[in-house]
């Protein structure tokens, strides 16, 4: 059982930003750098990406490990302390919705790209460049 209060662990929650985030930042000056031009999270696209070449019909994803499930499914997901059933539906759920977000996207013929917070924290050049390549192969 966790040492924290539900109110200590609800706030704490609670300020876990859904936009604007470290991996975000780092993501969007690399494509800058590489002069691909976006849009941040673009509410008229599915599933609004956090980076959208509307030129190039291309959506980015930025992905966090833990949010979105990476291996935790593959495995048994995390051993959390509290309220093990409804964080292991949550990001179950997540999973799906990113299945599914992707396959319309690609049914619609844009572009998904998906990186993993740690990809980007490891080289985000390299994903920028990534990104750069996808764009030029409709060129």
């Amino acid at each position: 059982m966790s040492n924290k209060t539900k109110e200590q662990i609800s706030y704490n929650m609670s300020r876990i930003k859904s936009s604007g985030t470290k991996i975000e930042i780092r993501l969007g000056r690399a494509l800058w750098s590489v002069g691909i031009r976006y849009r941040k999270n673009y509410k008229k696209v599915l599933g609004k990406p956090d980076f959208v070449s509307v030129k190039h019909k291309t959506a980015i994803f930025c992905d966090s490990a833990f949010w979105h499930g990476y291996k935790q499914m593959k495995t048994k997901i995390h051993n959390f302390k509290s309220n093990n059933k409804f964080w292991e539906k949550k990001i179950r759920r997540n999973i799906k919705r990113d299945k599914e977000v992707t396959r319309q996207l690609r049914k619609n013929n844009w572009k998904v790209i998906r990186f993993w917070d740690f990809q980007i924290n490891k080289d985000a050049d390299a994903c920028a460049r990534r990104v750069l390549r996808e764009v030029n192969k409709g060129d």
